[in-house]
């Protein structure tokens, strides 16, 4: 089989990627780039068998060495959080592909970024040209917001006061699990014949605050009700007008083949984690 190389494996969707892959993958066959080689982590990896080498979004030539003798990339978005960067980053990692002879590289890209109006939107979707003008064969893996934005949703503060508050409004989300994200991503990389082609990886179904209530009233055994408050604001509350969280696509459960975790299967797992309720 052909090596797959990949950027991102230490963190938190590339560490589920990376253990995905290997449940499909011959590790000989999977090189991990990584920014410090000297870890725990990557010494795990190396005893399964992976090759892990140094590789800087920062560090260009670092990178053509990394991806040197793999077939297929996974160019994990960089987390830096200044979006100019993130599309230097991104572009070195392209440039590097090129230069390493790499034939097909897939992206975590951002779900319907084509409709949003924030920064981040505009990060993905000239990274995605990059790729294209490149000229490799490509596979964009748009994914959702993961589903960790329950956290900032006041679930503690819900289930302690019966009450989900939020501002007014029809607040919508398509947001996915990380694990089925990864999962989706070890399946395309695994395989072949999926070239230029691009998934939006959202939830099977759109949920609401009033979903939640009812999940977190059924996970904590206690009554959740949902209720605008007039006087409340926050920064996710103006930011998430600015994407679209509402559509929702059957690529996520099509690639994965199994029925998607649900908000309630994501509640439950965030209450048992912080031990909440």
């Amino acid at each position: 089989m052909r090596k797959i190389a990949m950027t991102g494996v230490t963190g938190k969707l590339g560490k589920l990627v990376a253990k995905e892959l290997l449940n499909r993958v011959q590790p000989e066959n999977l090189i991990f780039s990584v920014r410090r080689t000297a870890t725990a982590e990557a010494d795990l990896y190396r005893k399964r068998g992976v090759e892990v080498r140094f590789g800087d979004y920062d560090a260009p030539d670092s990178l053509a060495h990394a991806f040197h003798g793999a077939s297929t990339l996974l160019l994990i978005s960089s987390s830096h959080r200044d979006d100019s960067i993130r599309l230097r980053q991104h572009k070195a990692a392209i440039g590097a592909a090129r230069q390493a002879g790499i034939e097909r590289i897939v992206y975590t890209s951002f779900a319907y970024a084509d409709k949003g109006r924030l920064p981040l939107h505009s990060m993905h979707l000239q990274t995605e040209q990059a790729i294209r003008d490149s000229a490799i064969p490509y596979t964009i893996l748009r994914n959702a917001t993961y589903m960790d934005i329950l956290k900032f949703l006041g679930i503690r503060e819900a289930i302690t006061s019966g009450i989900l508050l939020s501002p007014p409004g029809k607040w919508t989300f398509n947001a996915a699990s990380r694990e089925d994200l990864a999962t989706a991503a070890a399946i395309v990389l695994a395989e072949e014949g999926r070239e230029n082609r691009t998934y939006e990886l959202t939830a099977a179904r759109a949920w609401d605050l009033e979903d939640l209530a009812r999940a977190l009233s059924e996970a904590s055994g206690r009554r959740v009700v949902h209720r605008a408050d007039p006087v409340m604001d926050g920064p996710l509350y103006k930011m998430l007008p600015l994407s679209d969280t509402r559509t929702v696509s059957p690529d996520l459960a099509r690639l994965v083949g199994y029925p998607l975790l649900t908000l309630g299967d994501e509640v439950r797992k965030l209450l048992e984690a912080n031990r909440i309720g």
